[in-house]
């Protein structure tokens, strides 16, 4: 492979909500307090904003909160708290088959909750009392059920006939925004076939392996399916780690590739649409938690950078961002980096494509965020609404003191900054705007 496959932006991007870290933490001080229905409001909070009051009750003793296409209701009565979501109602035919398969899910699937039989509906319940709802439990529970729920009711309405207790409300993708994620995934996934039959026929297969999984990754960032499209591509990412040879792996993700390749574009659309989700599969993760998952790929990526060998390090570099991507919802500023980095590399040689991953993740790993060794002043959008402000708060301030202070050492300080940005030195520029506001504050320019 000479060069990186092209970037192509994650539909979700419109639609992704920061992580707020500082809620959570909250939630748990308030639980620490004693106060613990109000430390349930908090995390709700945090999981989606603005869904306690949409979906809850006046007295936030009650919620029924919808998720793809299930439904959680929370109830919080005598100090209890009961959590539950109705899963699928049963078939006539091939009940007995479908309750095998519940069986093995209560068993290996779900954690602290479990599947419940009324009558000819199956719900996922758990109770705690409201003293033991510590956050973090809480969100797992939620997480779990959430998964569990919106992952394999589309499998067992196909595999088994049963039918859904609740029709999700969607938001069908765009005409142009599906052109884009079919048009995205045919492109991707042929460089990818063709970058396999040169790997394979030189048994280089732990590339293959690597280049493979990073393309499932990919067409998950680009494309954040739902549905039977979401299930099966989950399917192809955990095969591919199975203790098989790798040669097999590799031509049994091949194949479901070609097959993904085959399917028409209406048929995608099934399941391209956005929905409700209370809780994000994805863990919550901090720059901590990024510099763990990157430690072993960037002494990897050191290594094979300083020996020459580019290839190696852009296909390892590739493959664990987009990884983290697929598991981890990532910090807004780690995401600008490693963005613009997949953006900037995308389609570059593999040398050229080293070195810019590279980059990015020194810069996560030394904890550097500022993004100031990594952009162009032009491109760099954290620079950017930092000049953004810098110039909004200068102009307030020419308005306000401009029979005070000279207009040329206002332009001349601005003019500095400016500079001090363009050249990357943020310890300048704050410097600098320092300066600005102390010698405003004091009168100092007259």
């Amino acid at each position: 492979m000479k060069n990186t496959f092209s970037f192509m932006p994650s539909v979700e991007e419109a639609k992704r909500q920061p992580v707020r870290r500082e809620t959570y933490e909250q939630s748990v001080d308030l639980y620490n307090e004693g106060k613990y229905l109000e430390a349930f409001h908090c995390l709700l909070d945090y999981l989606n904003e603005g869904f306690r009051t949409k979906f809850g009750n006046e007295d936030g003793t009650e919620f029924h909160v919808p998720h793809g296409s299930i439904v959680v209701h929370i109830h919080i009565l005598d100090e209890i708290m009961c959590i539950e979501a109705d899963f699928l109602n049963l078939p006539e035919k091939g009940r007995v088959a479908m309750l095998r398969q519940i069986a093995d899910l209560n068993i290996n699937k779900l954690l602290l909750a479990g599947f419940v039989k009324e009558g000819d509906r199956l719900k996922m319940r758990y109770e705690t009392p409201l003293q033991q709802s510590h956050p973090h439990k809480i969100y797992g529970v939620l997480q779990n059920i959430c998964h569990v729920g919106d992952r394999y009711d589309d499998e067992f309405c196909t595999q088994f006939g049963a039918t859904r207790c609740y029709e999700p409300q969607v938001t069908p993708y765009p005409a142009a925004t599906v052109d884009q994620v079919y048009e995205g995934i045919q492109s991707l996934g042929k460089a990818t076939l063709d970058a396999l039959n040169e790997y394979n026929a030189a048994r280089h297969y732990g590339y293959s392996w690597n280049v493979l999984d990073t393309t499932f990754y990919q067409i998950a960032y680009l494309a954040n399916p739902q549905g039977q499209f979401c299930n099966n591509l989950e399917k192809a990412i955990d095969d591919m780690d199975a203790e098989r040879p790798v040669e097999e792996l590799v031509s049994k993700g091949m194949d479901y590739l070609k097959k993904l390749l085959a399917t028409s574009k209406e048929a995608l659309a099934e399941d391209l649409y956005f929905a409700d989700k209370l809780v994000s599969n994805r863990r919550s993760a901090s720059l901590q938690t990024i510099q763990e998952i990157f430690e072993n790929v960037y002494e990897e990526a050191t290594a094979a950078v300083q020996s020459g060998d580019f290839e190696r390090a852009a296909v390892r570099m590739l493959y664990i961002i987009y990884e983290t991507y697929y598991y981890n919802d990532i910090p807004e500023e780690i995401n600008l980096l490693l963005t613009h980095a997949l953006k900037v590399s995308g389609g570059q040689s593999v040398e050229q494509a080293a070195h810019t991953l590279y980059e990015v993740m020194d810069n996560i790993m030394e904890g550097d965020l500022s993004g100031s060794a990594f952009y162009s002043c032009a491109d760099n959008p954290i620079a950017g609404q930092m000049m953004e402000q810098a110039a909004s708060a200068a102009q307030a301030m020419q308005q306000k003191m401009a029979e005070k202070m000279s207009g040329n050492d206002i332009a001349e300080l601005q003019q500095k900054m400016v500079e001090a940005m363009t050249r990357g030195d943020m310890a300048e520029y704050t410097r600098l705007a320092g300066e600005l506001q102390q010698k405003v504050m004091s009168g100092l320019f007259q």
